[in-house]
């Protein structure tokens, strides 16, 4: 892993993330231990921090549990959702994501506003119930370093431990009630400027500390540090381009429903789409060796879902070496590094000239033959058939 992305606009290191930004005003040291590997069991610790930090960012002082938990399940909401990461046996958000999109159907690009506003203000007794379990631990242990691992002792008093934070003036916050005995957080002096300066740098941080936990839990899955959120933007111009020109020049057909790309097919089944045989959400690239055209309406309906294998393998490598060969002759040279790259030969054009449809059937097939299984465990759904 040589970096992650925080936005559009920010990448960090992995080298400038393991040091936390120096202060004199607060004890950044102990602060660079709250995330220490040895006592990170669950994602819980790292959801808890990037909650807390987007809060202070919009002018937080006084911050309730339930809003930082429901902020923490908004944050897993993607990853759980659309990637399907394991989280590890002992991790509850899992729980509380699924027991939402269960009850509520909604979608895993479900949008975060609606979402925070509906965990925060929901009258769901189960689902309070599974929002108030996420905060037995997690707010106190996060200051174990700063209570010099007093909450480790699972017998200590949460009244103790409350008192605690507030005594101890280098701790990050205190724990408090309302006057409706709802707990909440306040920021202490010297760690608000802090957190508000620094946001970028320790949200970098954070998330390089989760991307280490979700990689030992999802060691097969390609991409960790592109799933924690949802994408911001997709680009299949280029794949739509080469499509286009493939159906004007040969006659195809799409895999899925048997019928050729003519304005009569487009008419009943939508316009041309381009489809992620193994889905994007669990691959992360367009690269064209995964692509292939479909009708708009039928890419809907095969959604993130997997087709069987043997069913469609075949028809999937034929279209492909359909692109493959327009690529070659055309000498098409940014899309046919898609192939050098997947192929990991050194020059594809002699590998065309040479080589043979059933040759390039194989290579592609143990490309995708692997991706297919590690998604299929990993949960996304198989269908038989489509139509």
């Amino acid at each position: 892993m040589s970096k992650i992305l925080l936005d559009q606009n920010q990448i960090i290191l992995p080298k400038s993330v393991e040091m936390i930004p120096y202060s004199r005003e607060v004890d950044y040291s102990t602060f660079s231990r709250v995330l220490d590997d040895k006592v990170v069991t669950a994602s819980y610790k790292m959801y808890w921090l990037i909650a807390l930090l987007d809060e202070v960012s919009l002018g937080s002082v006084e911050i309730p549990f339930k809003k930082l938990v429901s902020r923490m399940v908004v944050n897993a909401w993607y990853p759980l959702r659309a990637f399907k990461l394991s989280f590890g046996y002992c991790d509850n958000l899992v729980t509380v994501v699924n027991y939402i999109a269960d009850t509520y159907g909604f979608e895993n690009n479900y949008e975060e506003n609606k979402l925070l506003n509906f965990l925060y203000n929901t009258e769901d007794k189960a689902l309070v119930k599974l929002l108030k379990d996420l905060t037995l631990n997690v707010p106190y242990r996060f200051l174990s370093p700063f209570l010099n691992d007093k909450v480790m002792d699972k017998k200590k008093p949460m009244k103790e431990l409350e008192e605690l934070s507030r005594m101890e003036s280098n701790c990050i916050y205190g724990i408090y009630k309302d006057d409706d005995n709802e707990s909440f957080i306040r920021i202490k002096d010297g760690w608000i400027d802090y957190l508000k300066y620094n946001y970028r740098i320790i949200k970098g941080w954070a998330y390089y500390k989760l991307v280490c936990f979700l990689q030992k839990r999802n060691p097969n899955v390609p991409a960790i540090a592109f799933k924690l959120e949802a994408p911001k933007e997709r680009k299949l111009s280029k794949a739509t381009k080469l499509w286009k020109d493939v159906i004007s020049t040969s006659k195809i057909a799409d895999i899925y429903t048997g019928k050729y790309f003519t304005e009569e097919n487009y008419d009943l089944h939508g316009g041309l789409s381009i489809d992620h045989f193994i889905p994007w959400s669990f691959v992360l690239h367009d690269q064209i060796w995964n692509l292939v055209p479909t009708f708009k309406n039928i890419n809907s309906k095969k959604s993130d879902d997997l087709l069987l294998y043997d069913n469609y393998i075949a028809d999937f490598c034929d279209l492909q070496y359909e692109a493959f060969s327009h690529v070659c002759k055309k000498k098409v040279n940014d899309i046919a590094e898609e192939y050098i790259d997947a192929f990991r030969v050194e020059n594809i054009y002699e590998f065309y000239k040479s080589g043979t449809k059933e040759m390039f059937s194989n290579e592609l097939k143990k490309c995708i033959s692997p991706l297919y299984q590690i998604a299929a465990n990993q949960g996304f759904k198989v269908r038989e058939k489509l139509l």
